[in-house]
């Protein structure tokens, strides 16, 4: 069986504008600008939350959904429950 534990949330992240303040987001913003300024080619890998600024909701952030009750399924679960499957990809085509 499943741990109920492993799904267990804790703490919440902290909220993104309370890390660096305005100055300091800027000088940061300035550092990367001069690295990538003479670059010929770059390749940007980012994680979960860039889209967030383009209006996609947050999944583990601050406000995200996994802190309101959201909860993704685990492989075990997909694979062992034709009943899980069914809810993950009706979920998946529900948005």
């Amino acid at each position: 069986g499943l741990s109920a534990s492993m799904h267990k949330v804790t703490e919440r992240p902290p909220d993104p504008n309370s890390l660096l303040t305005q100055d300091q987001l800027e000088d940061k913003a300035a550092t990367l600008f001069d690295f990538l300024r003479e670059k010929e080619n770059v390749l940007c890998i980012t994680g979960a939350g860039l889209s967030t600024d383009s209006g996609i909701p947050d999944y583990r952030g601050n406000n995200g959904s996994y802190h309101r009750g959201h909860k993704p399924i685990i492989h075990q679960q997909y694979m062992e429950s034709e009943y899980q499957r069914k809810r993950y990809w009706g979920r998946s085509m529900v948005g």
